[in-house]
């Protein structure tokens, strides 16, 4: 077989030579090829012109920061092929802009669909057994969290993976952002294994040497948090979002009643509960939910969507009419102070369909939390020894996360919601 061999702008040269080829046969599936049709940032392109890029290309670079660490660590050849085929395939199942579809659809959960979509689609299943035995079955288990050892699975999963290294790097790229910039070489530099966890069968776990990496570490914790800040929790990229999370709600609402435009049948099943198959799921990607967008909205070949909240909705959405917010500042309180009387307000313009004009919006722009299972081990630490990261963020001014709460609304609603947000705030408060 020829080496494959990718330009990428992140990384530069992405190569599968010798015995790591056959790994681009999983490129050549259904299931991978669907990822060319998902941008990795959602919607943040109609705030970020150049965040166009794909989550096929964001499944390379993960899986070439895999070969990379894989390296580094001396993995023995069937743990460092589980990595690169994990990293590789790890959002397989992510549908239609990501997290807005999960927001709305039951069981939409992207690595449950993974989980699915390597144990049911043929040809996806085939191409990794061919790879080795058993794969599939393996790699249904790095997102059941049942993998061993351990420490393989942080580096596909943890507060320091090989997918948040590379989306930081790809959508700081494409986005134009400035934020993004850490040292990915010394990083990988300063990770090893070693015993940390004593008295468990299997003691190893990740480290990172504090004298040799926690400064980069650091950095790309900073990158990580101003990323969600000033990009992914942008007003304007979740105004929009707001905004698709009310068309597939409305359109989901209609699907229950049976009463649903033609475009996705999928998501209609998905939203009556009915069991999806995954040949129907994979149907699902953004290419197919803009075509569904444009029929609804009357962009089309032919009219719009009969429900004229629906057609609506979309329409606004397809031409970049998008919401108004205002920040709420980060009192979890304003929230309930402030639901009612905006829910009012939409109601004197839109009637009964008022809550499809108007949302609350609470973001936590932390991004590094770890759960236990997750947590990343420093050790040579000049005072503690041994600690974890965790630990070390507590004293960082990181250590906190930072709640961003927004009421988001139709513009046309915007010099109504003024003395709702500062009667809430009970101060005046300018739009945003």
């Amino acid at each position: 077989m020829r080496d494959r061999v990718f330009r990428d702008p992140v990384h530069g040269l992405i190569e599968l030579r010798g015995p790591e080829r056959p790994i681009a046969e999983l490129l050549e599936t259904r299931a991978m090829q669907r990822l060319r049709r998902i941008r990795q940032m959602g919607l943040a392109w109609l705030v970020y012109p150049g965040a166009e890029h794909s989550r096929f290309s964001h499944a390379l670079g993960a899986l070439h920061i895999a070969q990379r660490v894989s390296r580094q660590l001396k993995l023995e050849p069937d743990l460092a092929l589980h990595v690169k085929v994990a990293a590789l395939c790890h959002d397989v199942g992510h549908g239609p802009f990501s997290h807005a579809w999960e927001h709305v659809f039951p069981g939409a959960d992207h690595e449950a669909w993974g989980g699915r979509i390597v144990g049911e689609d043929g040809e996806l299943r085939g191409a990794l057994d061919a790879l080795a035995p058993g794969l599939a079955d393996t790699l249904g288990r790095f997102w059941s969290k049942q993998y061993q050892p351990a420490f393989v699975r942080k580096l596909v999963s943890s507060q320091l993976d090989v997918d948040r290294l590379d989306y930081l790097l790809r959508d700081g790229h494409y986005s134009g952002a400035g934020y993004a910039t850490y040292d990915l070489d010394w990083i990988l530099h300063a990770l090893a294994v070693e015993d940390v966890r004593v008295g468990a069968d299997d003691p190893r776990d990740l480290v990172i040497d504090y004298r040799r990496g926690m400064y980069a570490v650091e950095q790309y914790l900073f990158a990580r948090s101003y990323m969600y800040a000033q990009v992914y929790h942008h007003k304007t990229v979740r105004a929009a979002e707001w905004m698709l999370i009310k068309v597939f709600e409305r359109y989901a609402q209609l699907a229950r009643a049976s009463a649903e435009p033609p475009g996705l049948p999928a998501a209609a099943q998905l939203a009556r509960g009915a069991a999806l198959p995954v040949d129907d799921y994979l149907r699902l990607h953004d290419t197919s939910v803009t075509a569904a967008l444009d029929a609804w909205a009357g962009r089309g070949f032919g009219p719009a969507a009969s429900d004229h909240v629906l057609a609506d909705l979309a329409a606004r959405l397809v031409d970049r009419k998008l919401f108004k917010t205002f920040d709420l500042g980060d009192d979890p309180r304003v929230v309930e102070r402030v639901r009612a009387p905006a829910l009012a307000v939409a109601e004197t313009r839109f009637g009964s369909a008022a809550a499809s004009y108007v949302a609350i919006d609470t973001t936590r722009q932390v991004g590094y939390a770890a759960a236990d299972d997750e947590e990343l081990h420093v050790v040579d630490h000049p005072r503690y020894g041994a600690v974890t990261l965790g630990r070390l963020l507590e004293d960082m001014p990181l250590g906190q996360p930072m709640a961003t709460i927004r009421l988001i609304c139709a513009p046309e609603l915007v010099d109504a919601m003024r003395p709702v947000v500062e009667g809430a705030l009970g101060r005046p408060r300018g739009r945003r």
